[in-house]
C-alpha cells in the first residue's frame, strides 16, 4: 500500500482504524498477535493494551539493472532503511518460531490460529472450516487449511518476478 506507518493505524470509518474495527468485530476473548515490520513495530507497540506484537523479518530490495542488493550493509538505519522491505505475511511461520510466539501458544494449549491481513475487514473465523479441522469427516487430520479466492484486478498491485524469470506473477489467467 506504500504506507509510511503501520497499516493497522490507517483511519477507515468514523475515526476508527483497521485495528479498531478488527478488535470490535471479534466479539470474544481472543488474543490478537500483530506481526509488524521493523519500521512499524515501535508505533504498533504503543498499542500494547492486550495485543501482542512481534517483529517480522526484512529482506533486501534488489536493483533491477544490476540484480544486486541496494543495501550498502546489513544495518537498518538512516538512508539504508529504504533498502529493505518487509515480507508481509510471507514469513509468518519463521516469525512465530524465531520470536518464541509459537512455543508460547503451544504452551498455552493453543491448537489453531486464524491469520488475516489487518486490512481484510471481511475476514472472520468460519466455524464450518474450524469444525472440519477439529472433526475431520474421513478421520484423517488436516494440519493446514487455507481459504483462497479468485484474483481480481483490484488484487494486482505490483508485478512480482521469480528470480530471473521474465514472466510477471500478475497474470489473472494464471495466478
Amino acid at each position: 500500500m506504500g504506507c509510511k506507518g503501520p497499516k493497522s493505524l490507517i483511519g477507515v470509518r468514523n475515526e476508527n482504524t483497521f485495528l479498531d474495527l478488527t478488535v470490535q468485530q471479534i466479539e470474544a476473548k481472543t488474543p490478537i498477535e500483530i506481526l509488524a515490520n521493523l519500521e512499524t513495530l515501535p508505533l504498533t507497540n504503543l498499542l500494547r493494551l492486550k495485543i501482542e506484537t512481534g517483529p517480522s523479518e526484512r529482506y533486501p530490495r534488489i536493483n533491477k539493472e544490476s540484480l544486486l542488493p541496494i543495501a550498502k550493509d546489513v544495518s537498518y538505519s538512516g538512508e539504508n532503511t529504504e533498502a529493505w522491505y518487509p515480507p508481509g505475511h510471507g514469513d509468518i511461520y519463521s516469525s512465530f518460531y524465531n520470536s518464541g510466539l509459537l512455543d508460547t501458544l503451544i504452551g498455552e494449549g493453543k491448537e489453531y490460529i486464524f491469520v488475516s491481513n489487518i486490512d481484510n475487514l471481511g475476514a472472520t473465523v468460519d466455524l464450518y472450516i474450524l469444525n472440519h479441522l477439529m472433526n475431520p469427516p474421513n478421520g484423517k487430520c488436516c494440519e493446514f487449511v487455507m481459504e483462497v479466492t479468485n484474483k481480481t484486478r483490484a488484487d494486482v498491485k505490483v508485478k512480482m518476478y521469480l528470480f530471473k524469470s521474465i514472466h510477471p506473477l500478475t497474470d489473472l489467467a494464471k495466478f
